[in-house]
This record gives C-alpha cells, structure tokens and sequence, in this order.
C-alpha cells in the first residue's frame, strides 16, 4: 500500500485550508507537520519523498480537521514560542504574540538602568507567564516577580512555563484581580491588558475568538482595564516606579491622557517594526 509523501501531503492540506480562508495555509500546513515528523520545518523540504506512516498521517489529519475549525495552530500544538522559549499554551491563556516582545526589550533595558541589583515586578494578567518570565530569563539584576491572574487555569500553566524555564524561584503566583493581590510597593508594574473595545469582538477572526474573552475584551472602548490599572499601580509603585503597558492600534494618546490624570510623568511611546504604537512607559513621580 502506497502512502502520501511529505509534499503531497503538504499540497493536499494547502489546497484545503484555502479552502477554509486560514490565513497562512502554506506556514500553519508545514508547522504542523513538522510537529509530528519531529523535525525543523527546513527539513520537510529535503524530505519531500519521504512517505508517511498511517499513525503520522491519521494525527496529521486531526490536526487539520482542528485547524480548519478555527482552533489556532498554538492550541492544537499547546505551545507558542515567545523570546526565542517554548510556552505552554491552552484554552485559559492568551496566546504570546510577537508585538508583546517589545514590551519585555523595553522593560529588559530599563532594568539595566536601576541602581539596585534587586527589582520588584508584577504582571498584571500574567496568561502564559510569558512577560514576566521572559524577563526573569533574561534580566541582569535578580527579579522578584510577581504574577496575577484572575484564572486559576492560566496561573497553574504560567507555574508550569517557570518551571519549564528554572525561573520559579523567581515568581510568586497569585490569583487575583488586577492589583488586588499586591501590598508591597513596587519598582515596576506591567501589562498587557485586554484592549479590543466590546463592539470589535464578533468581527474578529474566528481563530482569535477561540481565545479566552476575558482576555480580549477592554470594556465598551477598549481602555476601562487601562483605567483601573493606572489607579490602582499610583497606589502600588514606588516613586520613581515604572508602569508599562502593551496597547492597541491607536490607543496611545488615549491611554497617556489617562496616565496624565493620575500625574505619571517621563511618558514613552515604542513602536513596533510596522511603525506601530505598541507599548507605553511611565514613572510615576
């Protein structure tokens, strides 16, 4: 019995999820693949007359089936890289996105700059774990990390993605609202809070909507977690303390007005490589 080689296999599925409008048929065909021929996706290309098993191609195609539903590719692979580390990812969490890195450089380099070796954060909305974690891995000076999150189920993965890392001696895990979880003052408090406005929910694709929607949903235009957070951090940092935020597409003169109110002062726009405002940083005077 003849089976299908790595590139027909690879053509078969193309063809298919155009047919599903997925929107990178060609990248979401070979990563899957490469997920079960436990190789680099590079490798499926000097493998291209290598046939499949029937066990190989019976996964592969309850992979298919799950991505044509919309289910995304880090869901059916429970994982997504972030930083250049692989995050566990499920149904409780939000997917890492590459925007959010600029978030952890921004903060990587401010952290260079303090003059004490000890650095007390919190992640507001940890998901994953994959902001604060990051910046425990990398960070120069010893981070006492603090993650909150309002679900159980995001809090036990972003546990199992420090341990993954060897960062757990570095992160406290609470569950909580927002800041809610905090007493000690703090020498930087950062997010990456919902921000898509209620109304902009249902027009998503269908992929982003199988995310957690307490995850995605900012309120009627899109900043009310922005507001609760920059009240409640003015109570939290210390002077001098960083706030730093992920926004969403033009939503930065929104959330600096905001900022403004509560007399946050030194206020930073980064974008991203698109030119993109993506993040805002502020100190709190």
């Amino acid at each position: 019995m003849d089976f299908l080689t790595v590139k027909e296999i690879l053509d078969r599925t193309v063809k298919h999820f155009e047919k599903y409008n997925i929107n990178s048929p060609r990248l979401d065909a070979e990563v899957l693949l490469s997920q079960i021929l436990e190789m680099e996706r590079i490798d499926l290309y000097v493998n291209f007359d290598r046939p499949l098993t029937k066990k190989e191609i019976d996964l592969y195609r309850d992979f298919v089936v799950s991505r044509s539903k919309g289910i995304p590719v880090a869901y059916i692979l429970a994982k997504q890289e972030f930083m250049s580390l692989d995050f566990k990812v499920d149904k409780s969490t939000l997917i890492p996105r590459p925007e959010t890195e600029h978030l952890v450089e921004a903060l990587l380099d401010k952290i260079e700059d303090f003059t004490s070796d000890i650095v007390n954060i919190a992640d507001i909305g940890t998901g994953t774990g994959a902001i604060i974690i990051s910046i425990a891995k990398y960070a120069k000076k010893h981070i006492n990390g603090i993650a909150i999150d309002i679900s159980s189920g995001a809090l036990k993965v972003a546990k199992e993605n420090a341990m993954s890392h060897q960062v757990e001696g570095k992160i406290e895990f609470r569950l909580g609202n927002l800041l809610e979880p905090i007493d000690e003052e703090l020498d930087i408090i950062v997010s990456n809070p919902p921000y898509i406005p209620t109304e902009e929910i249902e027009g998503l694709q269908d992929e982003v909507k199988n995310e957690p929607l307490n995850a995605l949903d900012g309120g009627e235009d899109g900043l009310a977690y922005y507001r609760q957070i920059i009240d409640q951090a003015n109570n939290k940092l210390k002077a001098e303390g960083i706030l730093a935020f992920e926004i969403g597409i033009n939503q930065g003169d929104d959330v600096i007005e905001i900022l403004n109110r509560f007399d946050f002062y030194q206020i930073e726009r980064i974008k991203d490589y698109a030119g993109i405002e993506r993040v805002i940083l502020a100190k709190k005077k």
